[in-house]
């Protein structure tokens, strides 16, 4: 027998929807925020430590993942217990980013076995960090992110012709176009959604 939904089923289900997707972008903003500052931090500290005679200048890159991985653990944990379901776009953003992984271990994996330099990982990254935020961007109707995405590509670009050491500064400026700038628009947007 089909169940009829009454007037207040009908609102509860709408209000839980409206609950589940403003988890979803609150999720999102602080992954961008997270991770935003711990490879702007890695990045910076990188390049300051090629100007000293420090023998390991990618020292942080170690701590900083853990950390990383430690904060994006803790959130997907966070909003799985406020989420009741698992929607379209969530499994998509989830395959983006997972795919975002994969492809950044490939990169990194390429530099240490000497297929690519140091600094093309950099440009590719770079360029990846372009590729997927321009797609999250578009999936959540979020033109930061998108514009953040297309700088990071024009950030690639012009990397092509600066000094391999400055590649650096280059994935810098793209984390704070394409993660921290996005990351608190996106967080300014989840609050004012809260109070709707």
């Amino acid at each position: 027998m089909e169940e009829q939904f009454n007037e207040q089923q009908s609102l509860k289900l709408i209000q839980e929807m409206i609950e589940n997707a403003k988890s979803k972008l609150e999720a999102g903003s602080f992954y961008y925020l997270l991770w935003g500052w711990l490879v702007l931090a890695g990045t910076l500290i990188h390049f300051g430590l090629l100007y000293t005679q420090f023998t390991y200048p990618y020292v942080a890159w170690p701590v900083i993942m853990v950390a990383g991985l430690i904060g994006t653990a803790l959130g997907v944990r966070k909003s799985k217990a406020r989420a009741k379901t698992k929607t379209y776009l969530a499994n998509s953003i989830g395959f983006l980013w997972t795919g975002f992984s994969i492809m950044l271990l490939f990169i990194l994996f390429s530099a240490m076995m000497g297929k690519i330099s140091w600094s093309m990982s950099n440009i590719l990254i770079i360029a990846l960090y372009g590729l997927s935020t321009f797609a999250s961007g578009g999936m959540i109707h979020f033109k930061p992110l998108i514009y953040g995405g297309i700088a990071s590509w024009l950030i690639a670009i012009a990397s092509l012709f600066v000094a391999p050491q400055f590649t650096f500064l280059s994935i810098a400026l793209s984390i704070i176009v394409s993660y921290l700038v996005p990351g608190y628009l996106l967080r300014n947007r989840e609050k004012s959604q809260r109070h709707v």
